[in-house]
Protein backbone atom coordinates (compact mmCIF):
# COMPACT_ATOMS: atom_id res chain seq x y z
CA UNK A 1 0.00 0.00 0.00
CA UNK A 2 3.24 2.22 0.99
CA UNK A 3 4.34 1.99 -2.94
CA UNK A 4 0.95 2.66 -4.83
CA UNK A 5 0.75 5.75 -2.29
CA UNK A 6 3.97 6.61 -3.31
CA UNK A 7 3.30 5.96 -6.85
CA UNK A 8 -0.26 8.59 -6.67
CA UNK A 9 1.92 11.07 -5.11
CA UNK A 10 4.73 10.51 -7.83
CA UNK A 11 1.79 10.81 -10.38
CA UNK A 12 0.67 14.25 -9.06
CA UNK A 13 4.16 15.38 -9.17
CA UNK A 14 4.95 14.25 -12.54
CA UNK A 15 1.22 16.31 -13.98
CA UNK A 16 2.49 19.40 -12.33
CA UNK A 17 6.01 19.11 -14.12
CA UNK A 18 3.82 18.53 -17.04
CA UNK A 19 1.86 22.02 -16.35
CA UNK A 20 4.83 23.63 -15.96
CA UNK A 21 6.78 22.78 -19.28
CA UNK A 22 3.38 24.01 -20.52
CA UNK A 23 3.67 27.36 -19.08
CA UNK A 24 7.30 27.49 -20.57
CA UNK A 25 6.57 26.75 -24.05
CA UNK A 26 4.01 29.36 -23.99
CA UNK A 27 6.29 32.04 -22.94
CA UNK A 28 9.11 31.17 -25.22
CA UNK A 29 5.92 30.87 -28.44
CA UNK A 30 5.18 34.17 -27.63
CA UNK A 31 8.38 35.85 -27.21
CA UNK A 32 9.32 33.86 -30.86
CA UNK A 33 6.45 35.38 -32.69
CA UNK A 34 6.81 39.02 -31.23
CA UNK A 35 10.03 38.93 -32.36
CA UNK A 36 8.90 37.72 -36.12
CA UNK A 37 6.79 40.06 -35.93
CA UNK A 38 8.54 42.97 -35.54
CA UNK A 39 10.91 41.23 -38.12
CA UNK A 40 8.52 40.81 -40.39
CA UNK A 41 5.24 42.58 -40.02
CA UNK A 42 4.01 39.86 -42.45
CA UNK A 43 4.62 36.99 -40.10
CA UNK A 44 2.02 38.21 -37.72
CA UNK A 45 -1.71 37.65 -39.66
CA UNK A 46 -4.11 35.21 -39.98
CA UNK A 47 -3.46 33.44 -42.88
CA UNK A 48 0.23 33.00 -42.00
CA UNK A 49 -0.74 31.78 -38.58
CA UNK A 50 -3.09 29.31 -40.20
CA UNK A 51 -1.07 28.22 -42.68
CA UNK A 52 1.63 27.18 -39.83
CA UNK A 53 -1.34 25.42 -37.61
CA UNK A 54 -2.24 23.37 -40.90
CA UNK A 55 1.16 22.73 -41.82
CA UNK A 56 1.83 21.02 -38.10
CA UNK A 57 -2.14 19.77 -38.32
CA UNK A 58 -0.47 16.39 -39.85
CA UNK A 59 2.43 16.20 -37.40
CA UNK A 60 0.24 17.15 -34.93
CA UNK A 61 -1.82 14.22 -34.93
CA UNK A 62 0.44 11.63 -35.65
CA UNK A 63 2.46 12.87 -32.63
CA UNK A 64 -0.42 12.73 -29.96
CA UNK A 65 0.00 8.78 -31.24
CA UNK A 66 3.23 8.46 -30.80
CA UNK A 67 2.92 10.25 -27.13
CA UNK A 68 0.10 7.92 -26.04
CA UNK A 69 2.77 5.30 -26.56
CA UNK A 70 5.69 7.48 -24.87
CA UNK A 71 3.71 7.88 -21.68
CA UNK A 72 3.56 4.43 -21.24
CA UNK A 73 7.19 4.16 -21.66
CA UNK A 74 7.58 3.03 -25.26
CA UNK A 75 8.58 4.38 -28.22
CA UNK A 76 7.17 4.08 -31.38
CA UNK A 77 8.82 4.39 -34.63
CA UNK A 78 6.66 2.97 -37.14
CA UNK A 79 4.39 5.99 -37.56
CA UNK A 80 5.83 7.26 -40.82
CA UNK A 81 6.28 3.97 -42.82
CA UNK A 82 2.64 2.71 -41.10
CA UNK A 83 1.22 6.29 -42.80
CA UNK A 84 2.52 5.25 -45.93
CA UNK A 85 0.78 1.89 -46.65
CA UNK A 86 -2.15 2.85 -45.23
CA UNK A 87 -2.02 5.77 -47.30
CA UNK A 88 -1.18 3.03 -50.41
CA UNK A 89 -4.20 0.79 -49.30
CA UNK A 90 -6.87 4.06 -49.27
CA UNK A 91 -5.23 5.47 -52.80
CA UNK A 92 -6.37 2.02 -53.96
CA UNK A 93 -9.53 1.48 -52.54
CA UNK A 94 -10.66 4.89 -53.99
CA UNK A 95 -9.57 4.42 -57.49
CA UNK A 96 -11.15 1.17 -57.04
CA UNK A 97 -14.61 3.55 -56.78
CA UNK A 98 -15.17 2.19 -52.70
CA UNK A 99 -17.33 4.70 -51.13
CA UNK A 100 -15.14 7.70 -49.85
CA UNK A 101 -16.53 6.97 -46.40
CA UNK A 102 -16.09 3.09 -46.45
CA UNK A 103 -12.63 3.78 -47.22
CA UNK A 104 -12.01 6.39 -44.50
CA UNK A 105 -13.22 3.53 -42.22
CA UNK A 106 -11.06 0.79 -43.32
CA UNK A 107 -8.09 2.74 -43.43
CA UNK A 108 -8.78 3.97 -40.19
CA UNK A 109 -8.97 0.28 -38.75
CA UNK A 110 -6.34 -0.96 -41.06
CA UNK A 111 -3.85 1.59 -39.40
CA UNK A 112 -5.56 0.56 -35.93
CA UNK A 113 -5.00 -3.33 -36.41
CA UNK A 114 -1.56 -2.38 -37.42
CA UNK A 115 -0.85 -0.78 -34.27
CA UNK A 116 -2.47 -3.75 -31.81
CA UNK A 117 0.31 -5.58 -33.89
CA UNK A 118 2.87 -3.67 -33.01
CA UNK A 119 1.98 -3.36 -29.40
CA UNK A 120 1.12 -7.27 -29.11
CA UNK A 121 4.66 -8.11 -30.38
CA UNK A 122 5.95 -5.72 -28.20
CA UNK A 123 4.06 -6.99 -25.46
CA UNK A 124 5.09 -10.92 -25.99
CA UNK A 125 8.41 -11.26 -27.35
CA UNK A 126 9.05 -7.79 -24.51
CA UNK A 127 12.03 -6.45 -26.76
CA UNK A 128 13.28 -2.99 -26.22
CA UNK A 129 10.46 -0.59 -27.73
CA UNK A 130 13.31 1.39 -29.67
CA UNK A 131 14.34 -2.49 -31.49
CA UNK A 132 11.02 -4.11 -31.75
CA UNK A 133 9.59 -0.74 -33.51
CA UNK A 134 12.89 -0.06 -35.54
CA UNK A 135 12.19 -3.64 -37.07
CA UNK A 136 8.59 -3.08 -37.99
CA UNK A 137 9.57 0.12 -39.35
CA UNK A 138 11.29 -1.50 -41.92
CA UNK A 139 8.53 -4.14 -42.39
CA UNK A 140 5.69 -1.49 -43.01
CA UNK A 141 8.20 0.40 -45.50
CA UNK A 142 8.24 -2.77 -47.16
CA UNK A 143 4.79 -3.27 -47.00
CA UNK A 144 4.22 0.90 -48.78
CA UNK A 145 6.62 -0.44 -51.62
CA UNK A 146 5.32 -4.06 -52.10
CA UNK A 147 0.90 -2.53 -52.06
CA UNK A 148 1.23 0.30 -54.83
CA UNK A 149 4.20 -2.33 -56.54
CA UNK A 150 6.40 1.01 -55.81
CA UNK A 151 4.88 3.16 -57.40
CA UNK A 152 2.80 6.41 -56.70
CA UNK A 153 -0.69 6.29 -56.73
CA UNK A 154 -2.79 9.71 -57.99
CA UNK A 155 -5.98 10.16 -56.72
CA UNK A 156 -7.67 11.81 -59.59
CA UNK A 157 -9.51 14.50 -57.74
CA UNK A 158 -10.73 11.95 -55.21
CA UNK A 159 -11.24 12.70 -51.28
CA UNK A 160 -10.01 15.86 -52.09
CA UNK A 161 -11.91 17.97 -49.66
CA UNK A 162 -10.77 15.58 -46.95
CA UNK A 163 -7.91 17.68 -46.51
CA UNK A 164 -7.85 20.70 -48.55
CA UNK A 165 -11.23 22.79 -47.32
CA UNK A 166 -11.41 25.66 -45.52
CA UNK A 167 -14.01 26.57 -43.44
CA UNK A 168 -15.39 30.07 -44.16
CA UNK A 169 -13.21 30.14 -46.13
CA UNK A 170 -9.92 30.49 -44.15
CA UNK A 171 -9.56 27.88 -41.46
CA UNK A 172 -8.21 24.77 -42.77
CA UNK A 173 -10.23 21.44 -42.32
CA UNK A 174 -6.58 19.94 -40.83
CA UNK A 175 -7.10 22.34 -38.24
CA UNK A 176 -10.35 21.24 -36.50
CA UNK A 177 -8.99 17.39 -36.63
CA UNK A 178 -6.06 18.52 -35.05
CA UNK A 179 -7.32 20.37 -32.16
CA UNK A 180 -10.30 18.10 -31.47
CA UNK A 181 -7.72 15.58 -31.28
CA UNK A 182 -6.12 17.22 -28.68
CA UNK A 183 -8.69 17.88 -26.86
CA UNK A 184 -10.11 14.22 -26.18
CA UNK A 185 -7.03 13.04 -26.17
CA UNK A 186 -6.07 15.67 -22.79
CA UNK A 187 -9.85 14.40 -21.34
CA UNK A 188 -8.66 10.69 -21.89
CA UNK A 189 -4.65 11.36 -20.44
CA UNK A 190 -6.19 13.46 -17.60
CA UNK A 191 -9.68 12.18 -16.66
CA UNK A 192 -9.85 8.79 -17.44
CA UNK A 193 -8.35 5.69 -15.79
CA UNK A 194 -6.73 4.40 -18.94
CA UNK A 195 -4.95 7.75 -19.10
CA UNK A 196 -3.52 7.41 -15.65
CA UNK A 197 -2.95 3.72 -15.78
CA UNK A 198 -0.29 4.71 -18.98
CA UNK A 199 0.86 7.63 -16.72
CA UNK A 200 1.39 4.72 -13.93
CA UNK A 201 3.13 2.37 -15.85
CA UNK A 202 5.22 4.94 -17.65
CA UNK A 203 6.09 6.25 -14.44
CA UNK A 204 6.82 2.73 -12.50
CA UNK A 205 5.74 -0.13 -14.14
CA UNK A 206 6.27 -2.83 -10.93
CA UNK A 207 4.44 -0.56 -8.88
CA UNK A 208 1.89 0.06 -11.48
CA UNK A 209 1.43 -4.19 -11.39
CA UNK A 210 1.76 -4.29 -7.96
CA UNK A 211 -1.60 -2.15 -8.20
CA UNK A 212 -3.20 -4.26 -10.19
CA UNK A 213 -3.20 -2.78 -13.69
CA UNK A 214 -2.66 -4.91 -16.54
CA UNK A 215 0.86 -3.73 -18.38
CA UNK A 216 0.17 -5.77 -21.73
CA UNK A 217 -3.18 -4.82 -22.09
CA UNK A 218 -2.64 -1.11 -21.67
CA UNK A 219 0.33 -0.56 -23.65
CA UNK A 220 -1.09 -2.68 -26.75
CA UNK A 221 -3.92 -0.33 -26.58
CA UNK A 222 -1.27 2.89 -26.93
CA UNK A 223 0.01 1.24 -29.56
CA UNK A 224 -3.49 0.46 -31.42
CA UNK A 225 -4.27 4.45 -31.12
CA UNK A 226 -0.79 5.08 -32.33
CA UNK A 227 -1.75 3.35 -35.49
CA UNK A 228 -5.00 4.57 -35.70
CA UNK A 229 -4.17 8.08 -35.79
CA UNK A 230 -1.36 7.72 -38.37
CA UNK A 231 -3.46 5.88 -40.61
CA UNK A 232 -5.86 8.68 -39.92
CA UNK A 233 -3.58 11.41 -40.94
CA UNK A 234 -2.79 9.65 -44.21
CA UNK A 235 -5.81 10.32 -45.37
CA UNK A 236 -4.98 13.82 -44.58
CA UNK A 237 -1.54 13.70 -46.68
CA UNK A 238 -3.28 12.07 -49.85
CA UNK A 239 -6.19 14.35 -49.83
CA UNK A 240 -3.51 17.18 -49.67
CA UNK A 241 -1.05 16.14 -52.60
CA UNK A 242 -3.08 14.08 -54.33
CA UNK A 243 -1.29 11.05 -54.48
CA UNK A 244 0.05 8.07 -52.25
CA UNK A 245 4.03 7.51 -52.21
CA UNK A 246 5.99 4.78 -50.37
CA UNK A 247 8.32 7.43 -49.30
CA UNK A 248 5.82 9.82 -47.58
CA UNK A 249 5.95 10.00 -43.79
CA UNK A 250 9.52 9.14 -43.21
CA UNK A 251 10.26 11.99 -40.94
CA UNK A 252 7.28 12.06 -39.25
CA UNK A 253 8.80 9.80 -36.34
CA UNK A 254 11.86 11.78 -35.08
CA UNK A 255 9.97 15.24 -35.80
CA UNK A 256 7.14 13.33 -33.62
CA UNK A 257 9.09 12.06 -31.22
CA UNK A 258 11.24 15.85 -31.23
CA UNK A 259 7.82 17.16 -30.92
CA UNK A 260 6.86 15.46 -27.68
CA UNK A 261 10.02 15.98 -25.74
CA UNK A 262 10.03 19.21 -26.66
CA UNK A 263 6.82 19.42 -25.05
CA UNK A 264 7.79 18.18 -21.94
CA UNK A 265 7.38 14.28 -22.49
CA UNK A 266 10.47 11.84 -20.90
CA UNK A 267 11.53 9.69 -23.34
CA UNK A 268 11.59 6.86 -20.36
CA UNK A 269 7.85 7.51 -19.85
CA UNK A 270 5.52 8.60 -17.13
CA UNK A 271 5.56 12.55 -17.42
CA UNK A 272 4.47 15.00 -19.97
CA UNK A 273 1.06 16.31 -21.10
CA UNK A 274 -0.92 16.77 -24.46
CA UNK A 275 -1.62 20.52 -24.07
CA UNK A 276 2.80 20.37 -24.11
CA UNK A 277 2.84 18.19 -27.14
CA UNK A 278 0.61 21.01 -28.74
CA UNK A 279 2.77 23.45 -27.81
CA UNK A 280 6.10 21.59 -29.15
CA UNK A 281 4.47 20.58 -32.12
CA UNK A 282 3.25 24.61 -32.94
CA UNK A 283 6.88 25.71 -32.29
CA UNK A 284 8.62 23.40 -34.65
CA UNK A 285 6.23 24.99 -36.96
CA UNK A 286 7.24 28.28 -35.84
CA UNK A 287 10.62 27.62 -36.20
CA UNK A 288 10.54 26.24 -39.61
CA UNK A 289 8.12 29.22 -40.74
CA UNK A 290 10.15 31.74 -39.25
CA UNK A 291 13.42 30.72 -40.85
CA UNK A 292 11.70 30.17 -44.01
CA UNK A 293 9.93 33.89 -44.00
CA UNK A 294 13.82 35.35 -43.60
CA UNK A 295 14.99 33.41 -46.16
CA UNK A 296 17.06 31.12 -44.28
CA UNK A 297 19.15 28.93 -46.64
CA UNK A 298 18.22 25.21 -45.95
CA UNK A 299 20.93 23.56 -45.18
CA UNK A 300 21.41 26.51 -42.16
CA UNK A 301 18.09 25.78 -40.79
CA UNK A 302 19.37 22.14 -39.98
CA UNK A 303 21.37 23.56 -37.87
CA UNK A 304 19.29 26.12 -36.27
CA UNK A 305 16.48 24.13 -35.96
CA UNK A 306 18.28 21.38 -33.99
CA UNK A 307 20.19 24.31 -31.87
CA UNK A 308 16.42 25.86 -30.70
CA UNK A 309 14.90 22.11 -30.44
CA UNK A 310 18.16 21.78 -27.48
CA UNK A 311 17.12 25.08 -25.94
CA UNK A 312 13.56 24.32 -25.89
CA UNK A 313 13.86 20.76 -24.74
CA UNK A 314 16.04 22.59 -21.78
CA UNK A 315 13.76 25.50 -21.12
CA UNK A 316 10.65 23.20 -21.00
CA UNK A 317 12.28 20.58 -18.78
CA UNK A 318 13.45 22.71 -15.95
CA UNK A 319 12.97 21.67 -13.15
CA UNK A 320 12.25 17.64 -14.31
CA UNK A 321 15.75 16.46 -12.46
CA UNK A 322 14.24 18.17 -8.93
CA UNK A 323 14.04 14.98 -6.28
CA UNK A 324 10.40 14.29 -6.00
Amino acid sequence: MKNIFAQNKKLASWMNRGNKSVLYLFVIIIFAMLVMSLLDPKFFTARNLFNILNQQSTLGIVTIGVATAMISGCIDLTVGNLLASTAAIAALLLNAEVNVVLVIVLTCLSGLAAGFINGLIVVKTRIDTFIATLGLMSVYQGLALIIPSGNNIYLKGKLANFGTYRVAGLVPLPIFYFVTIAVVAYFVMRYTKFGRRLYSIGGNPETAYLAGINLDRNKIAAYAISGFLSSFTSLIVISRIGQSQPAMGVAYPLEAIAAAVIGGLALSGGRGSIPGVFLGVILLGLIRNSLNILRVQSFYQYVMLGVVIIIAVTLSNIGSNKKL
